[in-house]
């Protein structure tokens, strides 16, 4: 039986396993290039849903932009009404007010007056506030009454309702020095703004009069010596 050569089985068996690892090496190369073009296929299908995805939220920013500007549009076009409805509210109450002011023109209120039973208004006003003035006979009194129900033990006003301007006049630039000792006083017929603003600078006015500064409210404004409306700060 022949021998068999050592060299020549190691030669051939050297060279079986450099196919055997080149085959393999070959299938790992193919196996890693199906891999990555698979991965590249699912990057490539990732791009294109994230691409269309970026796409369709840039067209719904852009629609909603579209709406948000439109909508701030109507805002300010309603801000706009409102400002100039604002306005016009602010000219009417203001004309209301004067019209008021003047229907009040010719009124006093006499304050402090206890409710008597059975009483006359006018009676009251002629005999316990009329008398105490000088001219008391020139002063005409078209109409009186009692004004609202008072408050707590303080008895409703009297309203008065002069017969001119100029009576009214009179009788409200004596009536500190004549109801100085008086248990009541009289004071003008004010509407509910005017009262509003003399109520709100009252504490500055009783300052300015203590500093020398005197201030007399009429028109809805208080006024200095020359009758324009005082500058409060």
């Amino acid at each position: 039986m022949p021998m068999e050569d050592p060299e020549t089985d190691t030669g051939e068996h050297a060279e079986m396993s450099a196919t055997s690892w080149k085959k393999a090496i070959e299938s790992f190369q193919t196996s890693v290039e199906q891999a990555m073009k698979g991965i590249q296929s699912s990057i490539t299908l990732l791009e294109k849903d994230l691409g269309e995805a970026v796409e369709f939220q840039a067209r719904r920013i852009d629609s909603l932009e579209d709406k948000m500007a439109a909508k701030d549009s109507k805002l300010e076009t309603v801000e706009r009404k409102i400002a100039r409805l604002e306005e016009k509210l602010e000219v009417t109450a203001t004309n209301l007010n004067k019209q008021e002011r003047l229907s009040r023109r010719n009124n006093v209120r006499a304050v402090g007056i206890p409710v008597e039973k059975d009483e006359v208004c006018e009676v009251i006003v002629k005999e316990k506030v009329l008398s105490l003035f000088n001219d008391a006979s020139g002063i005409v009194i078209e109409r009186c009454h009692r004004d609202g129900r008072g408050f707590g033990d303080k008895p409703p006003h009297i309203l008065v309702r002069c017969g001119s301007f100029k009576d009214k006049l009179d009788v409200m630039k004596a009536r500190r020095a004549v109801l100085e000792n008086e248990p009541f006083f009289i004071v003008d017929d004010l509407t509910k703004t005017d009262l509003k603003e003399k109520k709100n600078w009252a504490s500055k006015v009783s300052e300015l009069y203590n500093q020398g500064i005197k201030l007399r409210f009429t028109g809805g404004k208080w006024r200095d010596a020359t009758g324009k409306p005082y500058g409060f700060q």
